[in-house]
């Protein structure tokens, strides 16, 4: 026996201090919920949480973004709506207008709404927001650059690149005149696109031209007064649905002169027809690509929903080349890029996102920013024109309602997978309430009994007194 040195007391203290620390992280545990309070419970549990917690909190983040992108289409889905419902409006007055039973200025009264309803579509277009981001103006589409061009719309399925259009011939309107004499001889009538006005004998120069002005506009035609004498009758609009037609009675023919005049029961006629752009495909097509045009307009389909259509400068081939001879060919360069759509984060790392395209929606876009159902066939174009405008609008909506389905679709994933990643968090750092219960019951009285074991080991040396006395 040795009073210097307890040795039972030693190693029941050394014992009684692992129970305390034991039972000390235990009522850790239980008090906080989490297995990892310190990096030393679990090293490689405290990375991996790290990262899980990281991963939890972006996914939160991304079903947000997602709800918000859902919201967005929403917003342009419900514009392009209204402002398909002014189209079919606009539709219904120029079937209203093609019937001769009106008036020109009956057709002319029509005209007038169809223009507010054309301003009613600019406003949607430009009021149109979510959270002041203009969505109908073409922010929100791919970014697409020409000098050359103007109004180009592409398909989904157009990659980023340089194209090249060779152009060889502008549009051209249809056109033809004669000359006016400063005092009419005789009666007659003279039709314009089969918009007629009588002339009386004695007619003045500056009183038949009020009056021709008027029949030109009626005619869809814009009247060009001459130095020489002569007036030229120029269509509105371009290409080969451009036409001029004059016809005059027989008695104005020494007024009116009849050079380049046909003559036909009576009556001397004239026709003419604008001509389509010419174009051929360069660079960035492929050989399958087909190109058509309507005056100035371009469209070029391909395969696999390959679409391009824009509309060519009027002006292009007007230039000179450095000797200051008119051009016979020009280029139009169009420039595709990857930027510009609308780009929502739906993933809790880089990279994971979706792009979504918006197209500028408005009366320009559409064409049907110079439509006029009150001149001549004007109400018939219209209906054509708003056709292919409620025809674009259909594939707007279409592709906007297939971008808010995957939205949804990517929310439900996103939750789900949250939920599921969280579970795979909690397995890692919550506490197991009832096996730490178990753990700290056990540890509880492991250290009572090493305290009684201490206190009896700290009685031994007493036991040497008994010794010493006798």
């Amino acid at each position: 026996m040795k009073i210097n040195r307890n040795m039972s007391a030693v190693v029941a203290n050394r014992q009684l201090i692992r129970t305390e620390n034991k039972l000390q992280a235990s009522i850790e545990r239980l008090s906080s919920g989490l297995k990892l309070n310190y990096a030393k419970d679990n090293p490689a549990g405290m990375a991996i949480s790290n990262k899980m917690k990281a991963q939890i909190d972006g996914l939160d983040k991304a079903d947000n973004n997602a709800q918000d992108g859902i919201s967005v289409v929403q917003i342009a889905d419900g514009a392009i709506n209204e402002m398909t419902m002014v189209i079919q409006r606009m539709r219904e007055l120029a079937v209203q207008a093609a019937n001769d039973t009106n008036t020109y200025e009956e057709k002319q009264a029509i005209q007038k709404e169809v223009v507010q309803l054309r301003k009613e579509i600019d406003r949607i277009s430009s009021d149109t927001e979510y959270n002041t981001k203009t969505l109908l103006d073409g922010g929100s589409d791919t970014r697409v650059y020409s000098k050359e061009a103007t109004r180009i719309s592409i398909s989904d399925t157009v990659a980023a690149d340089n194209y090249e259009i060779s152009v060889t011939g502008n549009a051209t309107k249809a056109q033809g005149g004669f000359k006016v004499p400063d005092q009419f001889a005789n009666d007659g009538t003279i039709s314009v696109n089969g918009v007629t006005m009588e002339v009386k004998a004695g007619t003045s120069k500056a009183e038949f031209l009020h009056s021709l002005d008027k029949v030109a506009t009626e005619g869809a035609t814009e009247l060009n007064v001459n130095d020489d004498g002569t007036v030229d009758f120029v269509s509105i609009i371009y290409g080969e649905e451009s036409y001029v037609s004059i016809e005059f009675s027989e008695e104005l023919a020494g007024d009116l002169g009849a050079g380049g005049f046909t003559l036909e029961d009576g009556t001397y006629k004239y026709e003419n027809y604008g001509e389509n752009a010419k174009v051929t495909l360069g660079e960035g097509f492929s050989e399958n690509a087909v190109v058509s045009t309507k005056g100035n307009r371009v469209f070029v389909r391909d395969s696999s929903g390959f679409t391009m259509d824009f509309l060519i400068d009027e002006n292009l081939m007007k230039q000179e080349d450095e000797f200051g001879n008119p051009i016979t060919e020009a280029t139009v360069d169009i420039e595709v890029t990857d930027i510009g759509r609308l780009t929502v984060q739906i993933g809790a790392n880089q990279y994971q996102d979706m792009d979504i395209r918006i197209p500028e929606i408005s009366t320009k876009s559409l064409y049907l920013d110079d439509l006029d159902v009150s001149v001549y066939k004007g109400a018939d174009r219209a209906i054509s024109t708003l056709d292919a405008a409620l025809t674009k609008m259909s594939g707007a909506r279409a592709s906007i309602g297939a971008f808010q389905n995957r939205l949804e679709y990517a929310s439900k994933s996103l939750q789900e997978t949250q939920e599921n990643m969280t579970g795979a968090f909690s397995l890692i750092t919550d506490t197991d309430m009832a096996e730490e219960m178990t753990e700290f019951a056990q540890q509880n009285i492991l250290d009572q009994a090493a305290v009684s074991v201490l206190s009896q080991a700290n009685d031994l040396p007493q036991q040497v007194l008994s010794l010493l006395g006798r």
